[in-house]
């Protein structure tokens, strides 16, 4: 495949003239109406799989005419005007680079394979089979959420029917997502309250153990978040006893982790997590690898490329081999007000969400290439300046990337419901999907 970053006066069409491919084709693969204006900077996925491309070049010498060159390599003047996007009246310079053609050669290679899990709230989707039959193809597991714990260690939440229904013909693994969420917060006190009783703690195994089996599902994913750095061992015990009940009936363990680079153990939100203690324990880490740039922060990188090596780094070196990291990737931006103070929350936003911004506010994309992330900074209707960083097709294809090198597992996406169409086509052209 071909990722093209859009140029000022690029058109769906002379994108897809250039390439050779439908202007519609590019579209879909894109989430893009054929006639939508593009965006300076945007990241196009071109749908031609598995090519190396090679672009050849000329360099103006005195004397030379459109005219005179389109007949030396017998192409096209449009095709010149088009390749180089030249504006009338098409004066050329001596030294000038102009490309004159742009060859793609197809290839074959083989397909990584790895496992994908998307986590699935059935709350925000109305119709409920329909988001999984359009992605149950990419998808080895699917994590509904939620399902919280109550502080007698029982547990909210039921699995509809349809879904269980839609997931099995899609091949796709059902997995429930235990949570200690309470009034839509990770609640620290309630899992002091529940892992520290012997009682209560038992309830909870026996009620994950019931839950599982009603259903006949293939496992839990444990997303316990924002527990009291003192509480550590309390919750690694709970996921030792968790383990040995669960592989005694052949059942897996999917595990939340914090992203971190260093121990740690005393710092909020990630110190309660005990890598090396976790990784024998669990069959999957899913790492949260995102969210550095987040709502209540100030704007910066959502999930910068060295953070995420970094994490990974930790990770491996630290009793979680690769072949049990998902890596987490996101669908979805930032978008804050400047200046940035605490109480002014970013607004979360999709990728068609940001193009739209670009559109209304003439503002243009630009990718860091340090942290393999885009941005774009706008200036509103009333006046104030807003900066956005977000995930789009070259981002996620640098993940995809880290996944190869370092020979993950695979990856997982939060969340499913948010429009991405390139990163399924990516994800299904670079990779074999895992179904079990």
């Amino acid at each position: 495949m071909i990722i093209y970053r859009v140029q000022p006066g690029d058109t769906l069409q002379q994108v897809a003239q250039r390439f050779g491919v439908p202007p519609q084709s590019i579209a879909d693969v894109n989430g893009l109406e054929v006639s939508e204006q593009l965006v300076t900077g945007m990241e196009l996925v071109i749908p031609i799989d598995d090519v190396s491309q090679t672009i050849a070049k000329y360099r103006v010498i005195p004397g030379d005419t459109l005219w005179s060159i389109a007949t030396k390599y017998n192409i096209p003047i449009s095709q010149l005007v088009m390749l180089n996007n030249l504006i009338y009246p098409y004066f050329l310079y001596p030294s000038q680079v102009l490309t004159t053609s742009f060859k793609t050669t197809v290839f074959s290679q083989q397909q990584p394979t790895i496992e994908t899990l998307g986590y699935y709230d059935p709350a925000a989707d109305p119709n409920k089979p329909a988001l999984i039959d359009e992605l149950g193809d990419y998808l080895t597991y699917i994590g509904v959420f939620e399902f919280p714990i109550t502080e007698t260690g029982d547990i909210i939440g039921t699995l509809d029917q349809e879904v269980l229904n839609a997931a099995e013909r899609n091949e796709v693994a059902v997995l429930p997502v235990l949570t200690n969420l309470r009034e839509g917060n990770f609640d620290p006190d309630l899992a002091r309250t529940v892992l520290s009783d012997t009682t209560t703690l038992n309830n909870l195994l026996n009620n994950i153990i019931s839950l599982l089996e009603q259903h006949n599902l293939l496992g839990i994913i444990i997303d316990f978040e924002n527990l009291f750095p003192e509480d550590r061992a309390l919750f690694t015990n709970f996921i030792g006893l968790l383990s040995e009940r669960l592989h005694n009936i052949d059942k897996i363990l999917v595990l939340n982790l914090a992203a971190k680079w260093a121990e740690w153990p005393e710092k909020q939100w990630v110190g309660f997590f005990d890598y090396n203690a976790l990784g024998p324990l669990i069959d999957i880490a899913a790492i949260m690898t995102y969210e550095w740039g987040y709502r209540e922060g100030p704007p910066q990188p959502t999930a910068p490329i060295p953070f995420v090596r970094a994490t990974l780094d930790y990770a491996i070196a630290n009793n979680i081999p690769a072949d049990k990291i998902l890596m987490g990737m996101t669908l979805y931006g930032y978008d804050w007000e400047l200046p940035h103070t605490p109480e002014r929350l970013a607004n979360t936003v999709t990728l068609p969400r940001v193009w739209d911004l670009a559109r209304r506010y003439n503002a243009t994309i630009i990718f860091d290439d340090e942290v393999q992330q885009p941005f774009m900074i706008y200036i509103n209707d009333e006046g104030i300046n807003r900066e956005v960083w977000f995930e789009n097709a070259r981002s996620h294809y640098s993940k995809y990337q880290l996944v190869i090198e370092y020979g993950l597992r695979g990856v997982f996406y939060w969340i499913i419901h948010l429009p991405f169409p390139s990163t399924w086509y990516m994800v299904s052209n670079l990779f074999s999907i895992r179904k079990l």
